[in-house]
């Protein structure tokens, strides 16, 4: 039958025997240039451009999970292929054996491979998507002869919001059952769309679920006011930050409509993380309170009885070393600026406290702080986290589509750590935010105007990383208009003595417990050790050591392990930094002794590069020949 595309190609003339939806996807093949005999230029993706692919379409994906072995074992012959493909017409998955795969794959029809049509020609997968129905298309059927071997039934695959997510197609040789072949594909399809609508509506429940508990917290918190039909009669500036937005956007709304929205809990600190100044000329703000009973149940509505309840200060930096004293006035001066911020540290020195602290000493304090770790997501997922994503622009996009950090950080700062992690695509689109001041959704045209300031963080040398090519030189160079260095704690060890009774007030209060001493001696202890971990390490000490004290102060007994076993200078009476210079330097000493004045063992255990350790021996005149 290959005669009647000959003649269609010599004369686009129609026979009889052609199919109008065959006739109409050869037009669109030549229209295409579609080489006839065989195609020389597949569109073949790469191993890790698969996987990124697959990642941005978990939700199909997963529908299609059981699907696939299900349709297999019905097809009883194991001479066939099961392929599952996206909107594009890429395979994302396929299940199959026998002598028919090394066929297929002489052809291409494997995973990582698009059969498009205006790629492929007339094929099953790619007139499926053009014709958004189901078909069978077998052997001269194909535009491109070396397919003419094939026998393909492709079923689009629709979503909950009824766009088309891709395409499920069995293949075999020419020659099969292909009414049959195509009844079970399509009722595969159909199974798949099924699993994608339960998919969604465990999602929505689950969306639903972290609504109501972040309502609960606000209510119990006393920062929003519900009546009983369920509609917000009052919320205070505290609760509507929360939820990234403006009071007069929520008022009047039902707590379904509000809080079932992921942009309402995404945004949300759990631990309400929001202080702000007490009474002294500063900001107090106005709680509202539910409605008792008289045997103080609550009623279920909800009333705006306000109590000026003044709270903590915001979180905020504690040291007063030099080095500290140092980075609070860089802190300050960059806070009145608008320009960009490169914080520098090492993990768990504090970059995110600096953030918020520029942030809530400038100009932009009364709008919003929103953080985003970029080692937290996938490459795939971060662009859409970032400028949020249009309607239908991907699976499991929802209604409406989302808008990103940036959006919901307007007027206010977006804080970016781990920034030395961001994938070079990501990259390209936050240099062209910088650049532009506006941001455009992912699958979506428009474009919208932001007013952000961006501060961003790493523990990763950034200039090390623009000379490998993994971090682009003009992004660097837009982002460190200031740049702020965070001193390790080995660094500032004065700083303990100030961070041991912030720690030891905050988890004391936490765990409903007296306030506890310390004894001097922990100091000693504490001070003597590196401190990798820095700031964050020593929080997750005190926190142990409050959680398992048994006295009414902190002991040297109290102490974990790897502290305790640490070799420390005997107290004497020299006050700091005479103290601190001589701590370090018998520390130093013992190490070195430890370790045979070994320099690389000992700068492990000290917890510092060698080059640092070569350096304070030096500058604390330790004789090493002599030791």
């Amino acid at each position: 039958m290959s005669e009647q595309l000959h003649e269609f190609l010599e004369k686009e003339k129609i026979e009889t025997e052609v199919a109008p939806v065959i006739y109409r996807s050869w037009q669109r093949s030549l229209d295409f240039n579609v080489n006839r005999s065989n195609i020389s230029q597949n569109m073949i993706l790469s191993a890790h451009h698969l996987r990124e692919l697959k990642d941005t379409q978990i939700d199909l994906i997963q529908a299609a999970e059981p699907v696939l072995p299900y349709l297999f074992k019905l097809l009883v012959s194991a001479n066939y292929l099961v392929l599952l493909c996206d909107k594009n017409g890429f395979i994302l998955d396929s299940l199959g054996n026998g002598p028919f795969i090394s066929k297929a794959q002489r052809v291409h029809l494997s995973p990582g491979v698009n059969w498009r049509e205006d790629v492929k020609g007339t094929n099953a997968i790619g007139t499926a998507l053009s014709e958004n129905s189901p078909i069978t298309v077998s052997g001269w059927e194909h535009y491109v002869k070396e397919n003419h071997f094939l026998t393909c039934s492709g079923v689009p695959i629709i979503g909950v919001q009824g766009n088309t997510l891709g395409v499920l197609d069995i293949s075999a040789e020419i020659g099969d059952d292909q009414n049959r072949i195509l009844q079970l594909t399509i009722m595969g399809a159909k199974m798949i769309e099924q699993n994608l609508q339960a998919l969604d509506i465990k999602r929505q429940l689950n969306y639903y679920e972290q609504g109501a508990k972040l309502a609960i917290e606000l209510l119990r918190e006393g920062f929003i006011s519900i009546n009983n039909l369920g509609v917000i009669t009052d919320i205070n500036s505290v609760g509507a930050s929360l939820l990234g937005r403006k009071r007069e956007d929520v008022i009047g709304k039902t707590a379904t409509e509000v809080f079932s929205a992921p942009k309402s809990w995404a945004l949300y600190n759990k631990e309400l993380d929001l202080r702000l100044k007490g009474n002294s000329g500063q900001e107090v703000v106005s709680k509202l309170k539910p409605v008792m009973d008289n045997s103080g149940k609550s009623i279920g509505a909800f009333g705006v009885i306000r109590s000026d309840i003044p709270l903590e200060p915001p979180q905020s930096w504690v040291g007063s070393s030099p080095a500290s004293k140092q980075i609070l006035e860089r802190v300050q001066r960059a806070a009145s600026t608008q320009s960009s911020i490169l914080i520098q540290g090492e993990s768990g020195t504090g970059k995110e406290v600096i953030a918020r602290m520029i942030h809530d000493l400038s100009p932009r304090r009364e709008g919003p702080f929103v953080a985003l770790n970029c080692a937290a997501l996938p490459s795939s997922l971060l662009e859409s986290e970032l400028f949020g994503y249009a309607d239908g622009a991907f699976t499991g996009a929802r209604r409406g589509g989302q808008p990103g950090k940036f959006e919901l950080a307007h007027q206010g700062t977006i804080f970016l750590d781990e920034i030395g992690d961001m994938p070079i695509s990501a990259q390209v689109a936050l240099l062209r935010v910088l650049q532009e001041k506006e941001i455009t959704r992912v699958g979506d045209s428009k474009a919208h105007k932001v007013d952000v300031r961006v501060i961003v963080a790493t523990n990763k040398n950034l200039q090390a990383l623009v000379e490998s090519n993994t971090f682009r030189l003009d992004l660097f160079y837009r982002l460190k208009v200031i740049s702020i260095e965070l001193s390790p704690l080995r660094e500032r060890l004065e700083d303990i003595r100030e961070l041991v009774p912030y720690f030891i007030n905050r988890f004391c209060a936490g765990f409903s417990r007296p306030l506890l001493g310390v004894d001097e001696d922990v100091y000693r202890y504490l001070s003597a050790h590196p401190w990798p971990g820095n700031v964050r390490e020593l929080e997750n000490c005190i926190e142990a050591m409050v959680a398992m004290a048994s006295g009414p102060s902190l002991t040297v007994n109290d102490l974990p392990p790897e502290l305790k076993n640490r070799p420390v200078l005997e107290s004497n009476s020299e006050e700091p930094p005479a103290l601190l210079e001589q701590q370090t330097r018998q520390t130093i000493i013992n190490v070195l002794e430890q370790t045979h004045c070994k320099i690389a063992p000992a700068a492990r255990i000290l917890g510092i590069g060698r080059n640092t350790l070569y350096r304070k021996i030096k500058e604390l005149n330790i004789d090493i020949d002599n030791l």
